[in-house]
């Protein structure tokens, strides 16, 4: 997690996983106790100022973008109460939810990358 000058906000560890296998072997070495993967296009974990999404390939850009927007929106909302900000400013979790969303874009492209031909 690293501490963002601008705004003070500290930023959250993200994962990115298209596995089930490799997500749950994941949670397990990070000791995430108790978590259950659900049979949905996506899903969010966070513990301790780390969030781990688990994403199934859809085939289609843009459901997947969206898809990744919406998990990273439950990573910024876990984050801001695990900071303990219950009363946060509408531009903390814009830019929060946009780093959020950017890792989880650039994770996604190079996990794309790996699977063309």
């Amino acid at each position: 997690m690293r501490a963002n000058s601008d705004i003070g906000l500290l930023i959250p560890e993200v994962h990115l996983f298209h596995d089930r296998k490799r997500c749950k072997r994941f949670l397990k070495r990070a000791k995430f106790d108790d978590v259950e993967l659900y049979d949905t296009e996506g899903q969010m974990i966070y513990a301790d100022g780390m969030a781990v999404v688990l994403m199934e390939h859809t085939g289609r850009r843009s459901t997947e973008l969206a898809l990744l927007v919406h998990e990273a929106y439950h990573a910024a909302e876990a984050h801001m109460k695990w900071l303990g900000e219950d009363d946060y400013g509408e531009e903390s979790m814009a830019y929060l939810l946009q780093v959020i969303s950017c890792g989880l874009f650039e994770a996604h492209d190079k996990w794309m990358e790996k699977r063309e031909p």
